[in-house]
């Protein structure tokens, strides 16, 4: 089995979907919808929904939009088409597909090729046939080096993209291995005969000029767009599935507040809202009108310790450390139990996830007696641990506008204070937080971070991932580095499962993050909106399935 990258200096991987730091934007926005924006009843096809979201875009081109939820909404399942489409089907195995762009494909037996073949019956909004040109065309731009698009690292081995004909296309790769399907289909297609009249390297400068030479080939085009305020998908006349999409209209208002959300929600002025808090969930299900969905992302929540830091670098500490802290008691309260206790960086939906690991109980006795073997005693009386004449104390960075993890943080600090530990809260904008992460400017942070969907840890846990990734507390372990390098070099990732569970239960043991908790996203809507299917890909999984009851109800 060999490294999927045998190069020391390898670039990281992943999907778009891969890396996402969960975090709370503040803000208060008007929340009033216009009167003709909510209908609640009429015919599928014909209906306006309004959906309340927390944040706005800010590009149509995914190549230079950031890569948030939002924007993945945005292209993945609105205004443009993937080749394949994948499928939420974590708990089952390995992420399969379904005919988007592409109505079948093949992958030659060395694995040296994957050829995709097209629909005949895509247009672009202009009428102009969707091609393999786009297709190449959309590669090159991807891996432009004066481009220098963020995720071209997915594309690192592919090494040609061959139109064949009209409608046949052959990605050629330098090597096979288990996610070449995966790397393939990253990002959607783009129109050639529309965008390449723009050089590439303007792009960056000129990202009106995409909206005002926007067509699209996906359900929905874009209709209108107020920054900070809305933005409204319309139906696609020239959408290849006459049927779909089924509502005529999605409206997206951008209200950060959530009280003006839940109240929009209430009153019939919003269908849905991208996501609720734990503490306003029962309420939320004790309305007749209401439903409340939820699933459990991709993400892991946790403290991660600055092992550069000597407060950190022994592993008994860090086991100390997450002995002390009473993580049922956060998932009780501030969760109200819309979440379980976290064990490993695959959370518990991922086919991956080694369940013959248990939790690190609560057992303050037993972190006190490591941290005595490694010499933290109160020396001094002042119930304060201290070695060599220093306390125990130390700072844990959390992003403004979060009041989960800060009240999660608060629970924190008591708890590891009953065994002699000050830990204090050190709360700054977002932007700042993961600067200094990035930076290893800090002693203790608390992340939430999402797994790709090809599984791959190398971008939180490998040792070369300390240098501008998301390595932030420094971690090395030469044994977490082969097991990482051994899986994605693997061909077969369910035979590699063993290697998955050996991975886990390492970093289980060497503590380099204390995970915390897995939580719920909720996601309430009303009873009449139909087709809403949120999941761990994206909470607007089959947007041009939604569409509104036709009685209202």
């Amino acid at each position: 089995m060999q490294p999927r990258n045998d190069d020391p200096k390898k670039k990281l991987r992943g999907s778009v979907t891969a890396i996402a730091l969960t975090v709370l934007a503040g803000g208060l926005m008007g929340c009033g919808a216009g009167p003709q924006e909510a209908k609640r009843g009429g015919t599928p096809g014909s209906d306006t929904i309004v959906v309340a979201s927390q944040t706005d875009i800010n590009d149509v081109n995914e190549l230079t939009a950031n890569a948030s939820p939002i924007h993945a909404t945005l292209h993945q399942y609105a205004l443009f088409l993937p080749l394949l489409e994948e499928m939420p089907n974590y708990a089952e195995g390995p992420p399969t597909f379904e005919p988007r762009l592409a109505k079948s494909w093949e992958l030659s037996e060395d694995r040296s090729v994957l050829t995709f073949h097209l629909r005949h019956d895509v247009v672009w909004s202009d009428g102009v046939p969707v091609t393999a040109e786009d297709v190449r065309w959309t590669w090159e731009v991807q891996t432009d080096p004066d481009f220098a698009w963020a995720f071209a690292y997915v594309k690192e081995f592919i090494t040609d993209v061959e139109v064949v004909d009209e409608h046949t296309v052959a990605f050629h790769f330098s090597k096979g291995y288990a996610n070449q399907v995966l790397d393939a289909i990253m990002g959607v297609t783009l129109p050639k005969h529309a965008w390449s009249r723009l050089p590439v390297t303007e792009w960056r400068e000129n990202v009106e000029w995409f909206r005002e030479n926007l067509v699209v080939d996906g359900p929905f085009t874009l209709e209108s767009w107020e920054p900070q305020q809305r933005f409204v998908l319309r139906r696609n006349e020239r959408y290849y599935e006459p049927d779909k999409p089924r509502a005529e209209r999605i409206v997206f208002r951008v209200v950060p507040d959530r009280a003006n959300q839940l109240a929009m929600l209430r009153s019939g002025e919003a269908h849905m809202i991208d996501w609720a808090r734990p503490d306003d969930a029962a309420s939320i299900e004790a309305d007749p009108e209401l439903e409340l969905l939820s699933y459990i992302p991709r993400t892991f929540q946790g403290i991660v310790w600055n092992v550069k830091n000597p407060l950190f670098a022994s592993k008994k500490v860090r086991q100390a450390l997450t002995l002390a802290i009473d993580r049922q008691v956060i998932v009780d309260s501030p969760n109200y139990g819309y979440a379980e206790i976290g064990v490993s960086p695959y959370t518990s939906n991922l086919w991956v996830r080694n369940h013959e690991l248990k939790p690190w109980p609560y057992d303050p006795a037993r972190a006190q007696a490591l941290l005595a073997e490694e010499g933290w005693i109160d020396a001094d009386g002042d119930g304060v641990l201290d070695k060599d004449g220093k306390p125990f104390r130390f700072e844990i960075l959390t992003g403004l506008g979060n009041e989960l993890r800060q009240d999660a943080l608060t629970i924190v600090q008591e708890q590891l204070r009953q065994v002699g530990i000050v830990a204090e809260q050190q709360v700054v904008e977002f932007n700042t937080m993961l600067s200094r992460e990035l930076q290893h400017d800090f002693e203790a942070s608390f992340v939430g971070l999402s797994i790709p969907t090809n599984l791959d840890l190398y971008y939180f846990f490998h040792t070369e991932a300390a240098n501008g990734s998301y390595n932030f507390g420094s971690f090395s372990n030469p044994e977490v580095d082969k097991l990482i390098e051994t899986i994605q070099g693997e061909v077969d990732l369910l035979a590699a499962k063993p290697l998955f569970d050996a991975l886990q239960a390492l970093l289980h043991e060497e503590v380099p993050l204390t995970f915390l908790y897995e939580s719920q996203r909720l996601i309430p809507i009303r009873k009449e909106l139909r087709g809403v299917q949120p999941n761990a890909l994206n909470t607007f999984f089959g947007l041009q399935d939604w569409e509104l009851a036709a009685d209202g109800s």
